[in-house]
């Protein structure tokens, strides 16, 4: 006999996400943090938990709003690979919504009958459609058009608060100048997020109110100071005055909320560490082993690549340049300006394998006759190329210390296995060094420099946390939550399970006699 589940209707949840943030980092200056101190230490239950993101680190918030790994839902970045257009598009696009379509668990809830407001949350679902108060890409980390359940309520949250606090991020390497700006304008973007999200919060009945901040991610990438020269310049103190940004919003948020119904949840789905990015080597270096495969099938040297011009250019434009146009063009024109520098020039039929745009991380896809429009590989090369491709790539040396480039070769379905598996990477690289390396060598390939570019001193990492604190903290389903996409379940019992105040209150109570 199913137990039927009871509606706790007194019970909220509060939960708030503050994108990448480093438990580490935060950790080691909680004496200028209060607000997350007191959580920590008197207040809340600290669950560190695991997530996609060591090695799909952009899976995590659908991973998150669905319960799902990236296997079950084919979300690992915001700009996937599109295998008949043979080019990368934007998974927020409507196409892309209708191929690979996300149903948060919020949605859930609020058609069980749990007022429900999401503010920010990063998916890339269309909030048009939402059966609660939803708003989407308001001010979030990566571009796009942001969309919201009352076109109404959008308005007149960028009348008051502005119309996109956090602004655009362009990776390229940042003066002490514009590192300085990013900082002030961040915790400007904290501030106007806080605002808006109490105003939210007042305006609006709720039971569960998630919300989200991206500003620290920005400033984990930008405001990381590191030892090598991979970095953008930045003041000692510059990651850290935007933590404290967090934590005066934190402390505001949390007193605003306080009641004793309400359980706040305090988490982040994946961590900031010094980045270790790798793929400024990827494209010249998966040049050279697919005409050294095509040489070998053929049995005749391959002809040169054309140059790809566009790439060029990018790498010929200096920084600020760069920075100044991310401003001026169009989203549709930066992403014809990424596909160019991704795909320009690529003679398909004799490119076994190429690269996925990524946020730094060893993405390759097999270019496979009859999956892509335009492939090379027939179905029964690939096994022999895999086991060729994997072997050359464990090969590369660091020619100054001799070690490896490639600690592991995974591949993805057999990490994530799911119907929309389809949709990954086929292989991920998970890169040796600790840092980007400016050069690397084998027989293959003979000898590579290149430099990282980006500007990004940090990268992400798969440490995720949660922190719960209120009555929610003792509750059973705490012990069961160990992954992010745990968390579903978990904020799923807090708001439909009786509390375990009332059934402490009535274990207590005297037994009925109905005599």
């Amino acid at each position: 006999m199913s137990k039927t589940v009871k509606v706790n209707g007194d019970a909220r949840v509060l939960a708030i996400c503050v994108d990448s943030m480093s438990l580490d980092f935060a950790r080691a200056h909680l004496g200028r943090l209060p607000a997350l101190r007191t959580l920590l230490t008197a207040d809340g239950a600290l669950k560190e938990l695991t997530s996609p993101a060591d090695r799909l680190t952009a899976s995590v918030w659908v991973s998150f709003a669905t319960g799902a790994q990236p296997g079950a839902h084919g979300h690992y970045y915001p700009f996937q690979w599109d295998q008949e257009a043979m080019a990368f598009s934007r998974v927020s696009s409507p196409d892309w919504r209708a191929r690979l379509p996300v149903e948060p668990f919020w949605h859930d809830l609020a058609r069980r009958g749990v007022k429900t407001v999401a503010f920010d949350p990063g998916t890339p679902n269309d909030a048009a459609s939402a059966p609660h108060t939803e708003i989407i890409n308001w001010s979030y980390q990566s571009s796009g058009a942001a969309s919201a359940s009352d076109p109404a309520l959008l308005a007149e949250l960028r009348r008051r608060f502005g119309r996109r606090p956090i602004g655009k991020e362009v990776p390229v390497p940042k003066t002490l100048a514009q590192s300085r700006r990013i900082r002030d304008d961040l915790i400007r973007s904290i501030e106007a997020k806080a605002e808006a999200a109490l105003w939210l919060m007042a305006r609006e009945d709720w039971r569960f109110f998630l919300t989200a901040f991206y500003e620290i991610h920005r400033a984990g990438h930008n405001l990381l100071v590191v030892g090598g020269d991979f970095g953008s310049e930045a003041d000692p103190d510059a990651l850290l005055a935007v933590y404290e940004a967090q934590d005066r919003a934190l402390g505001r948020i949390l007193e605003g909320a306080a009641d004793a119904n309400t359980t706040v949840i305090f988490f982040s789905l994946h961590g900031m560490e010094p980045n270790r990015a790798q793929d400024h080597f990827l494209a010249p270096l998966l040049a050279r082993l697919s005409g050294a495969w095509v040489a070998h099938r053929e049995g005749a040297p391959a002809p040169a690549r054309p140059e790809n011009l566009m790439a060029r250019l990018r790498a010929a434009v200096p920084a600020h340049i760069q920075y100044s146009l991310a401003y001026l063009l169009g989203e549709h024109v930066q992403d014809w300006v990424v596909n160019r520098a991704l795909t320009g020039g690529a003679d398909w039929s004799r490119t076994p394998v190429f690269r996925y745009a990524s946020g730094g991380e060893g993405y390759l896809r097999l270019n496979i006759k009859g999956r892509e429009r335009q492939g090379c590989l027939d179905r029964d090369e690939v096994p022999g190329f895999v086991t060729w491709l994997k072997e050359r790539l464990c090969e590369i040396r660091l020619p100054d210390s001799g070690g490896p480039l490639v600690r592991a070769i995974y591949d993805a379905r057999d990490l994530y296995p799911g119907e929309r598996a389809e949709y990954l990477p086929d292989l991920i690289i998970d890169y040796a060094p600790d840092e980007p390396a400016h050069a690397i060598s084998s027989p293959a390939i003979g000898r590579l420099d290149a430099h990282l570019d980006t500007g990004r001193g940090g990268n992400h990492c798969g440490a995720a946390f949660m922190i719960v604190a209120g009555p929610g903290r003792t509750h059973a389903a705490t012990a069961e939550v160990r992954d992010i996409h745990d968390m579903r379940t978990f904020i799923e019992s807090l708001l439909f399970d009786q509390s375990c105040a009332a059934r402490t209150a009535a274990e207590s109570m005297p037994a009925r006699s109905d005599a």
